[in-house]
């Protein structure tokens, strides 16, 4: 089951331009940061036996991809965030005893022929988060999250349909999924739900056969038609395998080093080892930024900074490595950053993933930044952990099997996958 991911700069209506090149410095970097933050507040509550609890307004607004789908009998169109760092479908339920506006139509299901709810005494129950009895017997969940809103209703399932890139529509069995009655008024007019593709068996993921893959082409470029998300068996599943790790639903990866051109950088491999809370490398479907562990950046930072300054002029800001500049210019022949995984997969950051222009717009001088920070920044506890995101993966398709316990990392343009053939 092939279908596109939506790019959120053709669905979110944009600020007010920032008046400066340090205000869109600023911007990009907060989008990022609170994205992090998002990352490490799911971890820090699973780990604290708190399940879900997140903070929904990061998510929301700092997510970069979102996937249209329909749920029950007759379907319900639905726009969801693309989540791989949570484990559950969740959507906006009629009747609503709180909930935001909507500008799409709310699932009611009692109109739905193909709609079941879970019985506390069912099995499956237990995987809902908080699940507990309602007063029919029902399953209910609660979906708690830490700035005190949530998302409370029945566990239950449903068919789903999505389409494909070529326009067919594909009809699964059906799934596990929250259907909210209480969604507090975070999720705004346009989003209707979360499709949680995590690791826990309550996942979409999961329940269609344990495998899903996504491509991402050029993040710039909006109109970019090709980003596409496969769940189930047809999963794009190429190039190199590296094994996974999963816990309380989060995946982590084993990355063995680094290495800028031929030259491999002196990072301690331990640097990049799951050792306990906040430490392990992660690959993210939501941060634009790579954020890296402390001693491991300043390698990468050096290197990158001995070869630039020679030839560039520094743009001075805060603590970010930027130059004056085109990416397209001068960064011609910058050697290859590549991470290598264990199991011989690597991801290959050529120029374009390893800097962020900051000129697609005439209001601001040519400067560009490294796109990879220090999880520092976020305080000295993170100074262990480390999360790839989206700029890195960059004409990659990513394949995760989670019976075998491998990612497949396969570098692509997303228009050349089977998906996109004419059907």
């Amino acid at each position: 089951m092939a279908m596109k991911l939506i790019h959120r700069d053709t669905m979110v209506r944009k600020p007010r331009a920032p008046t400066t090149l340090e205000d869109h410095m600023e911007h990009l970097t907060s989008l990022s940061t609170a994205r992090f933050m998002h990352l490490q507040n799911t971890i820090d509550k699973e780990l604290s036996n708190s399940e879900f609890q997140v903070d929904m307004r990061q998510a929301i607004t700092t997510s970069m991809f979102f996937v249209n789908f329909s749920i029950g009998q007759p379907p319900v169109q639905q726009f969801a965030i693309m989540d791989t760092g949570s484990s559950l479908l969740w959507i906006k339920c009629l009747p609503c005893k709180q909930s935001s506006a909507s500008t799409r139509p709310i699932f009611n299901p009692a109109l739905s022929s193909s709609y079941a709810e879970y019985s506390c005494n069912d099995e499956f129950c237990r995987y809902a988060p908080a699940g507990h009895c309602g007063s029919s017997h029902e399953c209910l969940y609660e979906q708690v999250y830490i700035n005190g809103a949530g998302s409370k209703g029945v566990f239950a399932k449903e068919q789903l349909t999505f389409t494909t890139p070529s326009g067919n529509r594909v009809l699964t069995r059906p799934v596990a999924f929250g259907c909210g009655h209480e969604n507090g008024e975070q999720l705004g007019s346009e989003l209707t739900g979360i499709l949680g593709l995590g690791a826990k068996p309550a996942s979409v993921a999961v329940q269609l056969g344990s495998k899903f893959s996504y491509c991402i082409g050029d993040l710039a470029n909006k109109d970019y038609g090709f980003n596409q998300l496969v769940l189930g068996e047809d999963a794009d599943v190429l190039g190199d395998p590296t094994p996974i790790e999963t816990e309380t639903g989060i995946y982590y990866m084993s990355l063995e080093g680094i290495s800028v051109g031929d030259k491999q950088l002196n990072i301690e491999p331990m640097v990049f080892k799951r050792r306990g809370a906040r430490t392990g490398v992660i690959l993210d479907s939501g941060t634009l930024f790579t954020w890296l562990a402390e001693a491991a950046y300043r390698e990468l930072y050096n290197e990158v900074k001995a070869i630039l300054d020679t030839q560039l002029e520094r743009f001075w800001f805060r603590d970010l490595l930027c130059y004056h500049g085109k990416v397209s210019e001068e960064l011609i022949g910058f050697p290859v950053v590549t991470f290598r995984f264990a199991g011989g997969a690597e991801l290959a950051m050529e120029a374009a993933s390893m800097f962020y222009p900051l000129s697609d717009t005439d209001v601001y001088i040519n400067v560009f930044c490294m796109s990879v920070r220090p999880t520092t920044e976020h305080g000295r506890q993170y100074k262990d952990f480390t999360a790839i995101g989206l700029m890195a993966q960059q004409y990659y398709n990513i394949a995760y099997d989670l019976k075998e316990k491998n990612v497949y990392l396969q570098r692509i343009d997303c228009v050349l996958l089977d998906d996109y053939s004419p059907s």
